[in-house]
């Protein structure tokens, strides 16, 4: 049987994306957004959970997750915020596991629940 080196190659890609992103990120269960807050005088955005705040990052502020305008995906992350926040639904809450913002964890994206 011949092998494909090709195919073998996309394997060990998508198996190394996969990787990466599980170094660089971590998710929040399902989680109940109770409060949000705005920038003061500048475009971020944070969440407070009723729940524990992951914070792999060791974040030296960890009372909610934050991003700001200069994150790509804030308007995204931002949309379903306030989507799920307005409509009572819960949300798992992506984050960096190496950076912090304001020293806060940073949003890398949002799920939001059905």
């Amino acid at each position: 049987m011949k092998s494909d080196s090709g195919t073998a190659r996309r394997y060990s890609l998508i198996a190394g994306a996969f990787l990466v992103c599980g170094i660089l990120a971590a998710e929040t269960g399902a989680v109940t957004i109770k409060r949000i807050r705005t920038g003061w005088a500048s475009d971020t955005f944070a969440i407070e959970t009723d729940e524990t705040v992951v914070n792999p990052a060791g974040c030296s502020t960890p009372d909610g997750y934050i991003s700001d305008s200069s994150h790509p995906g804030y308007k995204t992350y931002y949309a379903a915020v306030l989507m799920a926040f307005s409509s009572g639904k819960p949300v798992n809450v992506i984050v960096s596991n190496t950076e912090c913002y304001s020293g806060r964890p940073k949003i890398m994206g949002i799920y939001v629940a059905k």
